[in-house]
């Protein structure tokens, strides 16, 4: 991985250097930045919404298949921007602008600004997405021509970058919100993407020279070449009506070839990025997140699809060239077949692990600085709480004289507010009585005394878990004012939670999907494009990703919470199954049409000569 400290010489005689460029390291080290920035914040966003914006279960796995599609919609604008305007180069730094900004905006606790937040940063990944791989190809070409596998392997290197920049952020993100909340959270990303931004304008001199192409209708000469607002030089070519209609022609009959296959492998990336959604809130209510006797969260367990893919991808490459050198040569498309069943493998795994579980109840929890104690749900419906002002005074119904009653335990409060937007109750002043009669006081948003009651105390006095930090913890809490808070959750005994290793082993088994199927696909569908369509084909593949987001998992993760998620995952297992079987006449006609184009392009073969017989 080693570069060089200069830039290749100018003499078109001198021999090509063999190792990398010197704008690699840049490349790479923005791309880690730029990756650990986006998937940390993707990490916790929708714990995030659910726990402190008050968005219920349904639609926040819709906002976050929207916002996954919206990161998918944008490259194909980016690819369009940067080709036609402005550069390569100049899209990814002056999308990148607005990128870091939003990082910071998506911490303010407001629904509107964080979806304005999450609209910005969709816009940045998406378009930055396409155009900084084209740029260091572009770079690889002019600077290194004709060294085909040295461009291999730093793209090779570049997707290890991504994966691991996600599975260390995917780690450090959930760590920091639990230990400093979300709010100091979101700021890792936003130093990582000022970070990345930083590094990669830092090597622009090192980076290929672009130039913009812009093809013209006429049956004249073209204009004369100009430069853009960037100073990209801009060269004009002359095409016919009839040319422009031959490209056209050339698309759809791409789009032909690859459309079924590209449909089917939409259904994989419906259930694939439901890990950013389902598969979390089913962490975090179903299952003991304790790992080797670590104490983890279920937006962590997202990390272990980054790190899968950094082992088993270098495993797969010396697999099936193992296989092939000793003459098993397996089909790409037999590839993606098992990928699809094992992805319906993984669905049966979290079923499994979902009809194991015991059934959730509706209950509250009581959050304060020291720790949260979750108590039975009570009579008062925090969602539905209604607020009536008389005579200057806050009335809350479900509160009667200050006192709100959740089972056998009652706070009681002088200061209740209601925040509608987040659904929740808070106050700083008063008391949360037991069933035994313990008062444990609350003062300026903190339990008072240095000494509570132990676990097995609460529990025994109406208190369903307590969940308070230890009395040293509790002695490093900050005496700053703070308000406590009250909100809905849905909570499973732990003694009847499912341990979350049926979950890592569903991410092993998906993770291997996803090498079978996505790396697969998208070689098949370059193989298949002519050279000058193979931009469109990436454009189709990421529009793959923007409508299994958009029109599968939008709607479908909106049945999560209303089924139980033993069914709800066999519901996607049995999707992802069929989806297989339908597959195998896509896969059989894509595999005739590529023999036919194969043996289309062999050259014509020669009489059989004397002595010689013709294969049979």
């Amino acid at each position: 991985m080693g570069t060089n400290d200069t830039d290749p010489p100018a003499d078109p005689t001198a021999p090509v250097p063999t190792n990398h460029p010197p704008g690699f390291k840049f490349f790479f080290w923005g791309e880690f930045a730029e990756r650990c920035s986006y998937y940390g914040m993707r990490a916790i966003l929708a714990l995030y919404m659910t726990k402190r914006l008050g968005v219920d279960e349904a639609d926040a796995g819709t906002y976050m298949s929207l916002f996954i599609a919206a990161c998918y919609f944008f490259p194909l604008i980016g690819g369009y921007v940067a080709d036609n305007f402005f550069g390569k180069y100049w899209t990814i730094v002056l999308f990148s602008v607005p990128y870091v900004f939003a990082q910071f905006l998506v911490g303010i606790e407001n629904p509107y600004v964080v979806g304005g937040a999450l609209l910005l940063l969709a816009m940045g990944s998406g378009v930055i997405k396409p155009n900084i791989s084209t740029l260091m190809g572009l770079t690889y070409d002019q600077q290194r021509p004709g060294q085909e596998q040295l461009r291999t392997s730093a793209f090779s290197w570049f997707y290890m970058s991504i994966n691991i920049g996600a599975g260390i952020s995917q780690l450090a993100m959930p760590w920091l919100r639990t230990n400093y909340g979300y709010q100091v959270a979101f700021l890792f990303p936003a130093g990582l993407m000022a970070l990345a931004l930083a590094l990669f304008a830092a090597g622009k001199r090192h980076y290929a020279k672009e130039m913009i192409e812009r093809k013209v209708v006429t049956d004249g000469p073209p204009p004369p070449d100009t430069v853009t607002a960037t100073g990209i030089p801009v060269h004009y070519k002359a095409v016919t009506a009839a040319e422009k209609a031959a490209d056209l022609i050339l698309k759809l009959q791409v789009l032909s070839k690859i459309g079924a296959l590209f449909l089917t492998v939409m259904f994989f990336w419906a259930i694939f990025d439901q890990s950013a959604s389902t598969w979390i809130f089913f962490a975090d209510t179903f299952m003991d997140t304790n790992l080797l006797g670590l104490s983890a969260t279920a937006d962590q367990i997202q990390a272990f699809n980054a790190w899968f893919i950094v082992a088993l991808m270098p495993v797969s490459v010396w697999l099936f060239k193992s296989l092939a050198a000793a003459g098993y040569k397996v089909k790409a498309t037999q590839k993606m077949t098992v990928g699809f069943l094992l992805t319906g493998l993984s669905m049966a795994i979290m079923s499994f692990a979902g009809f194991q579980a015991g059934a959730k109840q509706d209950a509250v929890k009581i959050t304060t600085p020291e720790g949260t104690l979750v108590v039975p749900a009570g009579t008062v419906k925090l969602k539905e709480v209604a607020v009536a002002v008389q005579g200057g005074a806050v009335k809350l119904t479900g509160v009667t004289s200050g006192t709100a009653e959740f089972g056998p335990v009652k706070v009681t409060a002088t200061d209740w507010a209601y925040d509608a937007a987040k659904k929740q109750l808070t106050f700083a002043a008063g008391t949360v009585a037991l069933s035994d009669g313990t008062a444990l006081a609350v003062t300026d948003g903190h339990l008072a005394g240095t000494s509570l009651p132990d676990t097995a105390a609460l529990e025994k006095a109406g208190v369903l878990e307590p969940l308070l930090k230890s009395a040293e913890d509790r002695a490093k809490v900050s005496p700053d004012a703070a308000k406590v808070t009250i909100q809905a959750t849905e909570w499973v005994r732990p003694a009847e939670r499912v341990t979350v290793w049926w979950q890592v082993l569903a991410y092993l088994i998906i993770t291997v999907a996803e090498i079978l199927i996505s790396v697969t696909g998208l070689e098949l569908a370059f193989v298949a494009a002519p050279p000058t369509m193979k931009s469109f084909v990436t454009g189709c593949w990421l529009g793959v990703v923007f409508l299994a987001n958009l029109l599968i998992n939008a709607p479908i993760t909106r049945l999560y919470p209303a089924m139980p998620p033993g069914v709800y995952f066999a519901m996607l297992g049995v999707a992802v199954t069929l989806v297989a079987v339908i597959f195998q006449p896509v896969a059989a006609k894509f595999n005739r049409m590529m023999a036919e184009q194969t043996a289309a392009a062999a050259p014509p073969p020669g009489p059989v000569q004397e002595g010689e017989t013709e294969a049979v």
